[in-house]
């Protein structure tokens, strides 16, 4: 700080904050010293009141002193009420060292005053008292070397001019110890000075980065709020309007598999295979798309329970040994009798995924299921004999759309979400999946589960083979299967599924609402179309069908209508936990859009297949 600076002008933001700072603690801390020098005064007055010395020479500097901390009270009450504007900053500044240099001055005067009549032993302490002295207003006011100037250089020049004036050796010896003393003093206080103020605009730099990263970080984290907000925001649409998005798909897929008996040439109907491929592909790619978006949007919940392998491992040894028999690959599943803590349906869509992939990526050799125990965990293990994955890529592939051996980004080969959809399943509970593989001998994709261990489990026989259930074919179209009740209200779904079921034998009831369904089985059976007293042969319905009542209520109420026990499906875009469970105790079978036409006719023969009949 410059001696003579009385306004901020010229410096930099920072160093003007300072510079104000200081003057601020100059004025708060300073005063405090005014009661020692006060008590310094009234000592020297009871010590000197008998020295041979005419008293107004040092009362006079005392009443000096007493007006001096007065006014100095005066201001320090105002600096308290209104305290110091960058504007009132040069004001202040010459108030404060006006009254440094003031004390000063007085302090040298009463010295000159004593010197003139002390004993040299008395000489020598005086000199020591005002080295005491400057040091102590350089310690004072160290951060603030020119009001340490001020204070202690009046009483340097005073009394080294009143030693050098007296001709004595010994004086001339006290002058310069007392110089040498004070201006040692300054040196090292402008040193500090300089130091003490490096540190403040140092701490004043980093405490404004401090801001500016703090200010940075709240705008990151406020836009990765807003990004996730979005992200979210996006899941949560693409997870609500999968239903509308699966519409016009399951509609071309039933009109496709509806062209049949209109396209008798061969070249005809190998383009309706073709184009019905196409939109298989195109349905498993809008399945996982949407499955993903749903978990991003955190409408896949996870609840774990007590869950015994045997009846998945069936499902999927039902559903993978065709596979692999279509592909000419060889399936192995080990029979298992393991309990696990998971959730089944978050477990059955990791194994699936798994196992689709290694189907996938199996040229030839095999593809096997397991489960083995590890103390209080099982893995559930698939083991296949493909082409591995490659060292590089194993960090890679439960990303988003990366597929390590489709370079090509071949359609068929699907869009690379299975094992990402495995990733964020894993995720969802206490089921890491782990992966061991060797480019060109194959890949083991592990999951980790707790085991439970029930009250009385019977152990299977170790020669007993996996239970297989064989799958036959549905049942050829036959006339007069007899009436469906069908409520869609989407006009081109209703229409189109009307149409498949028609051209397989049956008889549709297609409505909007139950009341439309009741009424045209009552016109049926009034035109002769349906015996009287007969009852519908299934129900089929949608579940979200803008009403206010979903697709297992309106089975319910027809259940009501036609019998407790009529088989009913129940076709869905998505199939939560919740809703599976309600279905399940409600007799209902879940069936997922989009399906292909011969599956949806399938499902139905197999449910009216051994249907049992109830009374009106």
């Amino acid at each position: 700080m410059s001696i003579l600076r009385r306004s901020l002008r010229g410096l930099s933001p920072i160093e003007a904050r300072i510079d104000l700072q200081l003057l601020h603690d100059s004025w708060r801390h300073s005063p405090g010293s005014i009661f020692a020098q006060l008590a310094a005064l009234l000592l020297l007055g009871y010590m000197v009141r008998g020295w041979p010395m005419a008293h107004w020479k040092w009362v006079l500097p005392a009443l000096g002193h007493v007006c001096v901390w007065t006014a100095v009270a005066l201001l320090v009450r105002q600096f308290h009420r209104f305290g110091i504007t960058e504007s009132g900053y040069g004001r202040w500044r010459t108030r404060l060292l006006i009254w440094h240099a003031m004390e000063g001055t007085l302090w040298g005067l009463i010295a000159v005053a004593l010197l003139a009549v002390a004993s040299p032993e008395w000489r020598m302490t005086i000199v020591a008292a005002l080295i005491v002295y400057g040091y102590t207003i350089m310690l004072v006011t160290i951060h603030d070397w020119a009001v340490a100037f001020a204070g202690s250089m009046p009483v340097l020049l005073l009394v080294a001019g009143q030693l050098l004036s007296e001709g004595q050796e010994s004086s001339h010896f006290l002058a310069l110890v007392l110089v040498v003393s004070l201006m040692t003093c300054m040196g090292v206080s402008l040193s500090v000075n300089r130091r003490l103020r490096e540190a403040v605009l140092l701490r004043h730099e980093n405490a404004g980065l401090v801001l500016q990263l703090r200010d940075e970080i709240n705008k990151v984290t406020q836009a990765k709020a807003r990004a996730e907000e979005a992200d979210r925001q996006k899941g949560e649409f693409f997870a609500a309007a999968s239903h509308d998005l699966r519409q016009p798909l399951h509609v071309m897929m039933l009109l496709s598999s509806a062209l049949k008996p209109a396209i008798p040439a061969e070249a005809g109907q190998e383009l309706l295979r073709k184009l019905q491929t196409a939109l298989g592909s195109l349905g498993s790619m809008f399945e996982k798309m949407f499955f993903v978006a749903r978990i991003d949007a955190q409408r896949v919940d996870y609840r774990a329970e007590a869950l015994p392998l045997t009846e998945m491992w069936k499902r999927l040894d039902i559903e993978f040994s065709v596979l692999c028999d279509s592909k000419g690959l060889r399936w192995q599943l080990d029979a298992t009798s393991e309990w696990v803590q998971a959730d089944g349906y978050v477990l059955e869509r990791i194994l699936r995924n798994l196992l689709n992939n290694a189907v996938r990526y199996t040229e030839h050799g095999e593809v096997r299921l397991r489960a083995r125990k590890r103390g209080p965990w099982v893995l559930c293990q698939v083991w296949d004999t493909g082409v591995g994955v490659p060292r590089q890529y194993r960090h890679r592939i439960f990303d988003d759309y990366f597929q390590a051996h489709n370079d090509g980004r071949l359609s068929s080969e699907g869009l690379g979400l299975g094992l990402a959809v495995v990733r964020r399943l894993s995720l969802l509970g206490p089921t890491p999946v782990r992966v061991l593989s060797r480019p060109g001998r194959g890949s083991c994709f592990s999951v980790r589960l707790p085991r439970l261990v029930p009250a009385s489990v019977e152990a299977p026989s170790p020669d007993e083979p996996p239970a297989r259930v064989v799958v036959h074919p549905a049942p050829p179209p036959s006339p007069g299967r007899g009436v469906v009740v069908l409520i869609e209200d989407d006009p081109q779904v209703r229409e189109s599924t009307a149409l498949v079921l028609q051209q397989h034998g049956w008889q549709v009831a297609g409505a909007a609402n139950p009341d439309a369904a009741l009424s045209l089985i009552a016109q049926m059976q009034d035109d002769g179309r349906m015996p009287e007293g007969d009852m519908p042969a299934a129900l089929v319905s949608d579940h979200r069908l803008g009403l206010s009542v979903n697709g297992l209520e309106v089975l319910k109420q027809l259940r009501y209508e036609f019998g407790e026990h009529l088989p009913a499906l129940l076709l869905t875009g998505e199939i939560p936990a919740p809703l599976a469970d309600e279905a399940s105790r409600a007799g209902v079978q879940l069936v997922s859009k989009p399906i292909e036409a011969e599956r949806l006719v399938e499902l139905l023969c197999d449910a009216t297949a051994d249907a049992p009949t109830d009374a009106a």
